[in-house]
């Protein structure tokens, strides 16, 4: 039997719902519609890395008990509305990539479910839900969870902002160097929050009461927990299983540094490009503008809502960015595309910023200092920046730590970033109107501003660790092939 008669006779088979998900099927279909070093998993390039691509897509479209897991399994709207953000886990849901789980649990008037899994070697994409007749305006703090073996190797992320009551929520697990799990426990707490939505206008807000939250470290009020939810997360290995590392170790130049692209890592949910640098480099590299596109025209850009890029501990530079997946394109060649980059010059690694004379030495290209303002419990400062790759998205200006003159480094806690200009007190009248010019000017110039607070520092200077020091528009091209 050849490829294409084995790939129909697979179509033909799968045209009948396999018995290990036919309790499944039935249960989502009466279901009523109501969020280091890496392991590696190394590819023989067989002659070339289109092999490699060639063998993944045979991979997903033939692999017996891949399809048969991942096949006719009923979706319904509210998870393809929950993932409409990423282009990776809509492709993965109009796939059928998606694990079923029906868990529910009820207390006190509240009713919980964990609806899907979509999930691979590195990640796992959680949607779950909160319903409540009782109560109106449900919300919870960030899941903590329980992974077997070792506590760390991976981060989440979660928000329910704008989330109504019932609506599929997504947290999202991200396995660094390690592997996903077999499983693990989700837990989290309910309360209602009828202020959720509440905003305020520029005349009525405050930057001494922002300020001062800014300042404290227990400036969350106290809530009264309605219900807590325990789940048990199973993963299927069919799922987790999948994906695969393929080495690439193509060197080029870029604003005059040695970059090296040592390999890709191809999973449903996301990719990974892994870099290494040449110790002779002048400069850190800290982020890159970039996409990927195969011989079909498909583009698959960076993350934009999650991890976009992560690097070593010990210096500034970026180990690796993550882009869309084309795990389920049918190309077999990827060309990356770079049109920018961020860096810091070595020797540049922290800023010093005079707060009470409101200057910055050798300041960040396109960074200003808006204001500083001392209070009893700290500094509370604001920064602005300019917009840069036609990206319309914030980025950190700072990182999380600043330094007193002897070296010592202290956490930089909470901070906010805003569209408009942070605002020195109540304004009304003419205040407002010159609020309203700079907020206009602000927006016409692209600028954003991040607002934080210095705790217990009583100092005139402080140094800073910016996240980029200068940024060029260079390009260069590394064929995958």
């Amino acid at each position: 039997m050849n490829r294409i008669e084995e790939y129909k006779a697979l179509l033909k088979e799968l045209e009948t719902t396999p018995k290990n998900l036919e309790s499944t099927v039935e249960k989502a279909l009466k279901r009523e519609n109501t969020f280091q070093k890496k392991r590696r998993i190394l590819v023989s390039s067989a002659g070339s890395l289109a092999a490699c691509f060639a063998a993944f897509v045979l991979l997903v479209n033939l692999s017996v008990p891949f399809a048969r897991a991942c096949g006719s399994i009923p979706l319904i709207s509210d998870l393809a509305r929950a993932v409409s953000w990423s282009p990776s886990l809509s492709a993965a849901v109009e796939h059928d990539y998606v694990q079923p789980m029906n868990l529910s649990q009820y207390q006190n008037g509240i009713t919980a479910k964990v609806e899907y899994l979509i999930v691979d070697r590195k990640q796992v994409d959680v949607f779950f839900s909160i319903q409540s007749d009782d109560y109106a305006h449900l919300d919870l703090d960030h899941p903590t969870l329980t992974v077997p073996g070792k506590q760390d190797g991976y981060a989440s992320s979660f928000s329910s902002y704008g989330i109504e009551n019932g609506d599929l929520m997504e947290l999202r697990i991200d396995f660094m160097d390690r592997d996903v799990p077999d499983c693990l426990t989700m837990t989290f707490g309910v309360y209602d929050d009828p202020d959720r939505y509440k905003t305020s206008k520029p005349a009525e807000s405050s930057l001494m009461d922002y300020g001062d939250e800014l300042l404290d470290e227990n400036r969350e009020e106290q809530r009264e927990i309605l219900a807590t939810f325990t789940f048990e997360l199973h993963f299927d290995p069919t799922y987790t299983e999948q994906g695969a590392v393929i080495d690439v170790g193509e060197a080029f130049l870029l604003d005059g540094q040695s970059v090296t692209l040592t390999e890709a890592e191809i999973y449903p949910t996301h990719l990974r490009l892994n870099f290494d640098y040449d110790p002779a480099n002048t400069a850190w590299l800290t982020e890159l503008n970039f996409y990927l596109e195969n011989e079909r025209g498909e583009r698959f850009n960076g993350i934009v809502n999650g991890i976009s890029a992560t690097g070593n501990p010990d210096d500034p530079s970026t180990d690796s960015v993550w882009l869309d997946s084309p795990y389920f394109s049918t190309g077999e060649h990827l060309t990356f595309h770079v049109t920018g980059a961020s860096w810091i010059d070595k020797g540049q690694e922290r800023v010093k910023v005079d707060l009470a004379k409101g200057m910055i030495e050798d300041p960040p290209q396109g960074v200003r200092l808006e204001w500083a303002e001392k209070r009893n419990a700290g500094w509370v400062v604001s920064f602005s920046a300019g917009a840069r790759w036609e990206k319309t998205m914030h980025y950190q200006i700072w990182k999380s730590c600043f330094y007193d003159e002897d070296g010592t480094a202290h956490d930089i806690d909470q901070r906010g970033v805003s569209d408009s200009p942070m605002i020195l007190g109540e304004i009304s009248g003419a205040e407002l109107e010159s609020y309203e010019a700079a907020e206009k000017a602000a927006k016409e110039e692209g600028r954003y501003f991040e607002t934080f607070g210095l705790k217990d520092y009583t100092a005139d200077c402080v140094w800073l660790e910016p996240c980029w020091t200068r940024i060029t528009d260079s390009t260069a091209d590394v064929v995958i092939k």
